[in-house]
């Protein structure tokens, strides 16, 4: 019986989006730590390709002479005035077919790739860089929806379509000498909430009975430039004489109230050739770290790149293995080791187009300081087709003091302020979850910036901790730990780190720096005066991580999960500020009322003769109140600021003696 078989969803909230909607997952009663990360989904997929000597090529196409005229288009999209219009849509100019051959020179010059506006996340991958396939000279086809959205008028398109479906649809293949056949495609892609599809007929075009999802359901979710898929499709081709695939790009999806979806979706080289006889697969693999804190026994916590040795904890191994062969393997057997410790179970016969997921009973850390590199692999008594999609690897540091999400980054991306448009950057954070085992005395915290003009001097960041007891059902952060204001530096953009003190006084008031055993949210927030100095930090996608792993708050909107992991780095322990400055001058101050009605008090307390200023800024760095208050002897001020003139919203202060600059934000709510 043949099987339509979707991909899991994967919660992730990534880079650039322009007024899109969101999903918010914040609807859990309570916390729930994730026993598997992995994306287990029986895929039929396979990522290495034969070498073209090794396979039975039954039919192909690289497009050199553009789209075939024997293949038939199919699709829609809803214009502006809310008329839904069929492709293809020879009315507009350029006229509009869905699917575009390109990678040539036309005109307009599409050689690049996809143009719409959304189709390059800060340039990485690059903007409008094409589909990297084995015959990259005489070019491919792509569905560019977000061009098709947002730049037909820029193009001299007429006005901008809203929701696509778009289908392109083979000529009749024969394939009944054939039982076991592979589907190979060079893809790229970049979604957001968006799906593409490949679906079947055997009778040539009348009926399409099965589908088959081609990339997982991700947001902003981006392959390489050279990814090559391979689909076991012999049960919805295999032996049939009047095969048809239809491509299907379907860029309106259910819960996305805007319409929008895949930004492009490019292919080329498709090609159906022979299955190979042995070809297992290691589709996905997990490692959790046993967990206490929570009182559940079996209970997990979530992967982190680099953990200290008082936080370690033994940890488990989960392997997802497919059969992607034409047959039976016997004696399959999975393995984990690193160093001297290996571990293997044997599963036994994995039949053809079947999978299995297993944790292995033993369980494993090493507890000393250093850098660990676990190996995982499956085989069988065959020797496998393609055995470099047999074995994956994962890297766990183990440190002294330094607790970080972040790992090896062999797959990273970026976020900061400047990514969104449908909220203010100013006070947008980012979060890392960590779990304690131990209770650890919190001293500073280090991000990972991304540099060459992405952060820039002059932003500003606080570091707050807050307790996830609650959070998940109301989404309100209550910290209990907080930085002073920490300005970017020139220095911090050079090295690409910036390390932030956690004071033992913040704001006046003495503050604990120890944290219990529990689960807690290390966040920044971030402030680039209204885009004139941005903060951009490193996010790691090497290994899959639960959604709630790491987390995005947009400013005036609410809290989204991520799930992967931020640099945001935890230093516990050994390390410390050195508040040679601060005693100098300015030892202590405090700002409130804050949140104000419009009556402002700061106190502060000098240790020595300095000059002193009171400057209030907004958002976009105009300053709105300053008062210089001369040279002042040692001992507690006082003074009292009426901002009733401003209006409602966020400002930032700045307290200044001659060797000493302390800053905050002020909430004005009148």
């Amino acid at each position: 019986m043949k099987r339509i078989l979707f991909l899991l969803v994967a919660y992730t909230l990534i880079t650039n989006v322009n007024a899109q909607q969101f999903y918010n997952p914040l609807a859990a009663d309570s916390y729930i730590q994730l026993h598997e990360p992995l994306k287990i989904n029986k895929k039929t997929h396979s990522t290495v390709e034969l070498q073209s000597s090794q396979r039975n090529v039954i039919w192909s196409e690289n497009f050199s002479n553009g789209i075939p005229n024997t293949w038939s288009y199919n699709g829609y999209y809803t214009n502006s005035n809310g008329v839904v219009v069929s492709f293809p849509d020879l009315t507009q100019n350029p006229p509009l077919y869905g699917w575009e051959y390109r990678g040539v020179s036309t005109s307009p010059d599409l050689s690049l790739g996809s143009v719409g506006l959304y189709s390059g996340i800060n340039n990485n991958p690059p903007t409008n860089s094409p589909l990297s396939s084995t015959t990259p000279n005489d070019g491919f086809i792509i569905f560019d929806s977000d061009f098709l959205d947002n730049a037909n008028t820029a193009m001299g398109a007429g006005p901008a379509p809203t929701p696509h479906v778009g289908c392109l649809i083979t000529d009749i293949i024969d394939c009944s000498n054939y039982a076991d056949i592979q589907l190979k495609m060079s893809t790229y892609h970049r979604s957001f909430f968006g799906q593409t599809f490949v679906a079947f007929s055997i009778d040539g075009g009348q009926t399409w009975p099965d589908t088959l999802e081609i990339h997982l359901l991700e947001v902003n979710e981006s392959t390489e430039t050279d990814n090559v898929e391979l689909l076991n499709v012999s049960n919805y081709i295999g032996g049939e004489s009047s095969v048809q695939m239809q491509f299907i790009f379907e860029g309106a999806t259910e819960g996305n109230a805007n319409g929008t979806g895949y930004y492009f979706w490019q292919m080329d080289d498709i090609e159906l050739s022979v299955l190979p006889s042995n070809d297992l697969v290691l589709n996905d693999i997990a490692l959790n770290m046993s967990s206490s804190v929570q009182g559940i026994a079996n209970s997990w916590r979530d992967f982190y790149g680099h953990v200290p040795t008082n936080q370690v904890t033994d940890a488990e191994f989960g392997f997802s293995v497919y059969n992607f062969g034409s047959g039976d393997q016997t004696n399959v057997t999975t393995t984990v080791s690193a160093g001297a410790w290996t571990d293997s179970e044997n599963y036994g016969i994995l039949e053809r187009d079947s999978s299995f997921v297993v944790y292995h009973v033993n369980q494993y850390m090493p507890t000393t300081v250093g850098q660990y590199n676990f190996n995982f692999s499956v085989s069988s008594d065959s020797i496998d087709a393609s055995q470099i999609n047999n074995v994956d690897s994962v890297t766990v540091t183990v440190t002294d003091t330094i607790f970080n999400a972040f790992g090896t980054g062999d797959d990273f991306g970026f976020m900061g302020t400047g990514f969104f448009d449908n909220g203010g950057d100013d006070g947008f954070k980012m979060a890392n979850m960590y779990e304690l085992e131990v209770a650890d005395e919190l001293t500073s915290v280090t991000l990972g910036l991304r540099t060459n003009g992405a952060t820039m001097p002059g932003a500003l960041v606080q570091v707050s901790v807050f307790d996830t007891t609650g959070f998940f059902s109301a989404s309100i952060e209550s910290p209990f730990i907080y930085s002073n204001f920490y300005t970017i530096t020139e220095s911090d953009t050079t090295t690409g780190f910036a390390t932030i003190p956690i004071p033992t006084n913040y704001n006046g008031n003495v503050q604990d720096r120890n944290i219990a055993p529990g689960a807690y949210y290390i966040s920044i927030e971030c402030y680039n005066s209204a885009g004139t100095n941005d903060i951009v930090i490193y996010d790691d996608q090497t290994f899959p991580r639960g959604p709630w792993s790491s987390m995005i708050y947009i400013t005036g909107d609410r809290w989204y999960t991520n799930g992967d992991a931020f640099w945001i780095s935890a230093n516990f322990g050994t390390w410390d500020y050195n508040y040679v400055n601060e005693t100098n001058s300015l030892s202590s101050f405090n700002v409130f009322p804050n949140p104000s009605s419009g009556l402002l008090q700061i106190s502060y307390t000098l240790n020595e003769n300095t000059n002193t200023s009171v400057r209030i800024k907004d958002l976009n760095g105009k300053i709105v109140f300053e008062n210089q208050y001369g040279n002042q002897n040692p001992g507690i001020y006082s003074e009292k600021i009426d901002l009733n003139d401003l209006s409602n919203g966020v400002y930032l202060y700045e307290i200044s003696t001659e060797n000493h600059l302390s800053q905050g934000k002020i909430v004005l709510t009148k």
